[in-house]
């Protein structure tokens, strides 16, 4: 099928399908989103999303540049280290990261889902229809794709894009076959206001970046604070620590989804299996908001071979969703959005067909995609195993890795 310029339908206006759309528009292509929330801050949450170089340099090619410098400006202070404790807050291991310029792509920026989702939506409000839940696609006569939603409508266009997130009802009628496995692994989450009291009673190593910590067999913490500089712009200038507890479903004693729990049951349950820890990690599960708390099981993507192209392709992850444990999810995202509209910029061009510029996007985004689901999934099991010799091991590298600088360098580099 030739298509000089195609007209792409994108279900779903999270971030990587509005990446994508703000690209297509910078590129000439014909582009509409849909998008099942009937407001664009439907189901919103305060919690940030840490942009790496990767998706830096993925929002940098797709919007314009006004919007990327509001980016940068409503951005907060980037973390200074990368630091693992066990519940005593014994030191394992602490990565101090070089500071760079804000404006520099190589600069870690860590951003509020609400401040980029305004910022994604900015120059693209008539591209956006609201209020449509996907149904199911077919192919239309002409070659082309039909995406029939819930309210009886239908669109057409050359090609559909499911961004439609975890659960994507697009890659369920496309690859009926492939299914996420729940790990196992429950996470209780939370956040606080870092008002002067919480300032002073924050272990610093918070309020410096990432902080993980190594509890008892197959307990884990992760701590971060969200600060913003004076000259930050942003729509969500609630500065906070957020944090989150995790463990086997086991462990946690849990046989209901944990997406049901009340949020003072999940605090009690998070505070039974922190027994014994450091008084100042206990008080931050203690101080979280009930209304910023929620419980859900964690889930991964099966790795998936390469399918028979068509006019209908998937994005982040709709198809490779990945656990939280190395906080890649947005960066790949970003990343998938990136290189599709590059390869429909050469399909509009003329210098592509459409289908083998969708397969080389597809096999492209499984490979990467799918190794970073392995990298995060692995994560996963190390920081939450029960296997006295691993974790005697994990603990033996850490602090190999704390007296090395060379090896702070390296490891610093694959997270």
């Amino acid at each position: 099928m030739t298509c000089e310029s195609p007209r792409v339908m994108i279900i779903g206006a999270g971030t990587g399908g509005l990446c994508l759309a703000q690209g297509l528009r910078a590129s000439g292509i014909d582009v509409r989103v849909f998008e099942r929330d009937r407001t664009p801050t439907d189901r919103l949450q305060g919690y940030r999303l840490n942009i790496s170089t990767t998706g830096n340099r993925a929002l940098a090619a797709c919007l314009p540049p006004k919007n990327y410098r509001r980016f940068a400006q409503a951005s907060a202070k980037s973390s200074r280290s990368v630091a693992f404790f066990d519940q005593h807050m014994n030191r394992l291991l602490c990565i101090d990261i070089p500071t760079t310029d804000r404006t520099s792509l190589e600069s870690e920026r860590p951003v509020s889902r609400i401040a980029l989702r305004k910022i994604l939506t900015e120059g693209a409000e008539d591209l956006i229809e609201y209020g449509r839940t996907f149904q199911a696609f077919e192919d239309a006569p002409d070659g082309r794709v039909i995406a029939r939603f819930e309210d009886g409508s239908t669109a057409v266009g050359d090609l559909l894009v499911g961004a439609d997130g975890a659960g994507s009802r697009v890659a369920h009628q496309l690859l009926p076959h492939v299914r996420r496995i729940d790990t196992g692994v429950v996470v209780i989450s939370g956040r606080f206001a870092l008002d002067a009291q919480a300032r002073r009673e924050t272990s610093p190593a918070v309020r410096r970046g990432p902080t993980l910590i190594v509890g008892q067999p197959g307990r884990f913490m992760f701590a971060s604070s969200v600060e913003y500089s004076p000259d930050a712009i942003t729509g969500d200038p609630d500065e906070y620590v957020m944090w989150g507890v995790s463990a086997r479903r086991e462990d946690f004693g849990l046989r209901e989804a944990p997406e049901n729990l009340d949020a003072e049951i999940a605090r009690a349950l998070a505070l039974r299996e922190m027994q014994g820890w450091d008084p100042a990690l206990r008080r931050m599960v203690e101080r979280a908001d009930p209304r910023f708390m929620s419980c859900f099981a964690v889930k991964s993507a099966q790795p998936i071979d390469a399918w028979p192209t068509r006019s209908v392709t998937l994005l982040g992850d709709a198809l490779h969703n990945m656990t939280p444990y190395r906080g890649m999810g947005a960066n790949a995202a970003l990343r998938d959005a990136a290189a599709l509209r590059e390869a429909l910029v050469t399909v509009a061009q003329g210098r592509a067909e459409l289908i083998p510029a969708l397969a080389a996007y597809e096999r492209d985004m499984i490979e990467t995609g799918f190794a970073a689901v392995r990298a995060s999934l692995a994560d996963m099991e190390r920081l939450h195993s029960h296997s006295t010799f691993q974790r005697l091991a994990a603990k033996a590298v850490f602090h190999l890795v704390d007296a090395v600088p060379p090896l702070q360098r390296a490891f610093r580099g694959k997270r």
